[in-house]
C-alpha cells in the first residue's frame, strides 16, 4: 500500500484523483484549498505526490517534497521556464507528466526513426477560473509542449540546429496560435530530422494528429480518436494498415509507470533532464514566435 497525495484539483488533478482513488494499492489524500481540501501536506506521511497545481506554483509545491525524499509526478510543463525547472530537475525522484507518451496511439508504434514529423494540436478556448492550470501559460506551454516532447522522443536528443516560428495573439493575453519548424541534428541511434508543429486554442473543434515519415514508410496517428495506421511505401495503393492499440488508457498507463518508479521497480520514462530539454524547446519556440507575433 502506497501513501499518496494529489495536490491541485483542477481539470487534470481531478482526473488523477479519480483514477488513483480507485486503486487498491494506494491510500490517497487530496489537497486544494480552493476546492475545500485545505489539510496541510505532511511529507513524512507520503510515499508519492502528484502535483497538478498551476505551473507557476510547481517549484514552491514540489521542492519541499523532493527534498524530503517523496517521489513526485509533476504535471507538464515542469515549470514556467528552464531556470525554475532546473531547481527540480536534479532530483532523481522527479517524474514529469508528459501524458501523450502513454497515449495508446503512440504506444502502438513500432520502434521508428523518422526523418520528418508533423504534429497538429487544436483545441477550443475553455476559459478557466483565475489561477487554474492553463490560465498561466501560453499555447506553447499549454498544448504544443506535448508535441515538443514527442518530437524529442521520435527525433532524438540531438542538437537543435534551427527553430522558426510565427505566433498569433488574439485576446491580448498571450500566444494563442503558433506554427513552428524545428531542425534536430543526429545523435546516437537517431538520424535527426525536421518537425513541423501547429498548436491553437482558438479552434471550434479538437484535433490531435501526428504523422511520422521515414524512408519507405510513414505512420499516421490520431491521438484524440486513439487510432494509428501504417502506410508501406512499397505498396502501390498506399493502403493504410490499422495498428492494434493497447487497451489501457493513457492516465492508467502513466500511473502504472509512476508507481513502479515509486517502488523502485523501473525508471519513469520522463525524468527531469528530459523535461528540461522540452522546456528549452518551449522557450526557443516562444522566443521565435514572439519575434514574429501578430497582436490584436
Amino acid at each position: 500500500m502506497l501513501r499518496g497525495a494529489v495536490i491541485g484539483l483542477g481539470r487534470m488533478g481531478s482526473h488523477h484523483a479519480r483514477k488513483l482513488a480507485d486503486r487498491a494499492d494506494v491510500r490517497l489524500s487530496l489537497h486544494d484549498a480552493a476546492k475545500g481540501h485545505s489539510d496541510p501536506v505532511n511529507p513524512s506521511e507520503l510515499d508519492f505526490a502528484v502535483i497538478a497545481s498551476p505551473t507557476l506554483s510547481h517549484v514552491e509545491v514540489a521542492l519541499p517534497l523532493l527534498r524530503a525524499g517523496v517521489a513526485c509526478l509533476v504535471e507538464k510543463p515542469l515549470a514556467a521556464d528552464a531556470t525554475q525547472a532546473a531547481v527540480l530537475a536534479a532530483f532523481p525522484r522527479l517524474s514529469v507528466g508528459h501524458i501523450e507518451r502513454f497515449n495508446p496511439a503512440v504506444r502502438a508504434l513500432p520502434p521508428v526513426r523518422p526523418g520528418f514529423v508533423e504534429c497538429v494540436r487544436l483545441a477550443p478556448w475553455k476559459a478557466a477560473a483565475p489561477g487554474e492550470r492553463g490560465t498561466d501559460v501560453d499555447v506553447i506551454g499549454d498544448l504544443m509542449v506535448h508535441d515538443l516532447d514527442l518530437v524529442r522522443t521520435w527525433l532524438g536528443p540531438g542538437p537543435v540546429q534551427d527553430v522558426r516560428a510565427v505566433g498569433f495573439d488574439l485576446r491580448g493575453c498571450g500566444l494563442d496560435l503558433v506554427d513552428a519548424r524545428l531542425e534536430i541534428g543526429p545523435s546516437p541511434g537517431f538520424p535527426g530530422g525536421v518537425a513541423s508543429l501547429r498548436a491553437s486554442r482558438l479552434s471550434p473543434t479538437g484535433v490531435r494528429t501526428a504523422r511520422l515519415f521515414a524512408e519507405g514508410a510513414y505512420w499516421s496517428l490520431d491521438l484524440l480518436q486513439r487510432q494509428a495506421h501504417a502506410i508501406d511505401g512499397a505498396d502501390p495503393s498506399l493502403s493504410p494498415t490499422r495498428l492494434t492499440l493497447p487497451a489501457q488508457d493513457a492516465l492508467d498507463a502513466e500511473h502504472e509507470a509512476f508507481l513502479a518508479a515509486v517502488r523502485g521497480e523501473a525508471p519513469f520514462p520522463c525524468a527531469g533532464p528530459e523535461a528540461m530539454e522540452v522546456l528549452e524547446l518551449v522557450q526557443r519556440v516562444r522566443e521565435a514566435s514572439l519575434s514574429r507575433c501578430t497582436h490584436p
